[in-house]
């Protein structure tokens, strides 16, 4: 039987925007404590740009998925602002399927309030954010 690896994620803080690498096997329960955590060291650093590197996640996104973890982040970003998060940007980029074609989780965080972009390119994303 081969061992599905864990989802995994690390923090690296670049000029004006953090970025959070993540790799392993998608779980919705870790993406949300993945997202909450980064959203804590946002206000800690009194930053508001994030990028999350997913090129290395694999599994199954499910439709359902997308559509709880763009209604978490968005709503947990308002929460944010309550505890000193300055208004946000966040950019998702990696490879489908785990990156949507249909971007229906940006969808579903915008409407909700999110300044999201989800791509398959790192140089889109750090242009939403509008860093180098």
């Amino acid at each position: 039987m081969k061992k599905i690896a864990q989802l995994k994620y690390s923090f690296a803080e670049k000029d004006n925007y953090l970025t959070v690498n993540v790799s392993g096997h998608f779980s919705l329960e870790v993406a949300k404590k993945m997202y909450t955590d980064a959203l804590g060291k946002l206000v800690d650093k009194k930053i508001s740009k994030l990028l999350f590197n997913v090129r290395k996640v694999t599994g199954k996104v499910t439709t359902m998925d997308r559509y709880y973890l763009g209604e978490f982040a968005a709503l947990e970003s308002i929460k944010y602002m309550r505890k000193g998060l300055q208004s946000n940007a966040v950019a998702f980029y990696g490879i489908e399927p785990i990156i949507d074609p249909e971007r229906f989780g940006e969808l579903v965080a915008r409407n909700r309030g999110l300044n999201l972009k989800v791509t398959s390119e790192k140089k889109e994303a750090l242009l939403f954010l509008g860093v180098k």
